[in-house]
């Protein structure tokens, strides 16, 4: 009897608990921006805890923003206030323009209505999806939560951070750093001409592709620093020093000549090595 007393009551539990979340409300705003800027400038991202930052060059001499909102309430008043509260801000100054997202749980100052709204609001998810397009020759600099990125096209110093995220990296030149606490990197050098200073990528969790140009010229250290393997299919790599050869887990290589500086590393997971099929 008490056994099914107790099934009872933990199924009315999740009927409830599925019940509230039903209750939820959702709606989705579009958000666009153009501002001026000029080549060589550095665009600065600050995401969202939750969502995606997509970034590619342009013919225009303009940074071109199209933000998709998505904010939660469990009210109609609520969500109209969260749709208020949750988007972007931009900062321009010479040289540089940022753009930083903003939600109810972002510190700010408040009027007490706000302030009742911000509790209600506690704990509501929102998530911000941005495309992005820049003039080729710039820097950008991304720090994002949880979600998909991508930077293709735009030739300059680069550096992406991220929580938890899935990033595809195309780089046609110029310099890239990362730290990524979770997921996947995939990096790609279109051409053996690439105009680079040098790559210094880590994942903390996850994994590691990079996908090379067969006559690139670089010196490349890959690493795994807890468990896991390094998978080299890039055949022409040889290593820089004889005594130290290649293992699953450490890679000091030599490409065509040497020179351009690749640092990857992986805490616990995988680092693919592999050439660019031309």
């Amino acid at each position: 009897m008490k056994r099914t007393t107790f099934l009872v009551a933990a199924a009315l539990v999740c009927v409830f608990a599925v019940a509230g979340q039903a209750q939820l409300l959702k709606r989705t705003t579009t958000k666009t921006d153009s501002i001026p800027f000029g080549a060589g400038s550095t665009l600065s991202i600050a995401g969202a805890p939750l969502g995606s930052v997509k970034v590619s060059s342009t013919s225009r001499d303009t940074v071109e923003i199209t933000a998709t909102i998505e904010v939660q309430a469990a009210n109609e008043a609520d969500l109209a206030g969260a749709a208020v509260l949750t988007g972007f801000v931009t900062d321009e100054s010479l040289g540089r323009v940022s753009i930083v997202s903003v939600g109810a749980d972002t510190r700010r100052k408040m009027t007490s209505a706000e302030k009742k709204l911000v509790k209600n609001l506690k704990g509501m998810p929102y998530r911000i999806d941005y495309v992005i397009g820049v003039p080729k020759y710039c820097n950008i600099e991304i720090d994002a939560g949880q979600g998909e990125m991508e930077i293709s096209g735009a030739q300059g110093n680069h550096r992406l951070n991220a929580i938890d995220a899935n990033a595809t990296v195309s780089l046609s030149g110029g310099n890239f750093t990362s730290v990524i606490a979770k997921g996947k990197l995939d990096i790609t050098i279109p051409s053996s001409g690439w105009r680079g200073v040098g790559i210094d990528a880590q994942v903390a969790t996850g994994d590691i592709s990079i996908t090379l140009p067969a006559k690139l010229s670089a010196d490349i250290d890959a690493a795994i620093l807890r468990t896991g393997e390094i998978a080299n299919t890039f055949a022409t790599l040889k290593p820089r020093d004889r005594k130290v050869p290649f293992t699953d887990k450490l890679i000091r290589a030599k490409a065509g000549a040497g020179g351009i500086s690749i640092k990857l590393s992986v805490g616990d997971g995988s680092l693919y090595l592999q050439p660019l099929v031309e």
